[in-house]
């Protein structure tokens, strides 16, 4: 005889897919809103960065070149080579300044900070209406639940519009009606004959 898995294998995680597909949509949409942000917030602090960096860098070879040439009506062969070895010597210098690069990956940790910062208070906000949505609904099961244990089935699901899980609060609610009607039934049975028809339709 096959032995049974003791084990329980989820095969299908798609269970409903209009409850999974409209969590799946109002988390999605909001992430890709903050992810195209991020990516133009990115490319505009790059740009500005970039075009900063470049300006700067036009300015000083501009001043350089005046400063340089600025007494020599008919500059030599040597002025200009002197001249363009101060300008090769000043990117090189540009290029491994400590002071430009920190605050070049100051500017750029910043853009990524504000992102963040926005990335977990989206997160937040969403975890919060979405437990909402479902932290009402699973207190509402639980009480009615112990109810039932304590012997009151006169408690139903009474739901928000909007709430999750609609269709369970009405299967609940089916479920204690039949439940309190059955032992309704019970009560007022007369005697053991029609008590014990009630009870043979039940699987104990």
């Amino acid at each position: 005889m096959q032995q049974k898995n003791a084990g329980f294998s989820r095969t299908h995680f798609f269970i409903d897919r209009n409850f999974q597909g409209r969590y799946m949509l109002t988390l999605l949409i909001p992430m890709l809103i903050l992810l195209v942000f991020m990516l133009l917030t990115l490319y505009f602090a790059s740009q500005s960065i970039i075009s900063t960096t470049v300006r700067i860098i036009k300015q000083d070879i501009e001043s350089k070149i005046v400063l340089e040439l600025q007494d020599q009506v008919e500059p030599s062969a040597e002025r200009y080579g002197v001249l363009v070895n101060g300008i090769k010597d000043y990117i090189r210098s540009f290029s491994s300044n400590k002071e430009f690069r920190s605050s070049l990956l100051n500017s750029l940790m910043w853009v990524f900070g504000v992102g963040m910062l926005l990335v977990i208070v989206q997160i937040v906000l969403l975890t919060i209406f979405f437990s909402h949505k479902v932290a009402g609904p699973v207190y509402r099961f639980e009480k009615v639940c112990h109810n039932m244990i304590e012997g009151n089935y006169t408690d139903s699901i009474r739901l928000r519009k909007g709430d999750e899980m609609q269709n369970l609060a009405k299967l609940l609610n089916e479920v204690v009606r039949i439940n309190r009607e059955r032992l309704l039934s019970l009560k007022s049975s007369k005697d053991d004959q029609e008590r014990e028809k009630l009870t043979s339709t039940l699987q104990l």
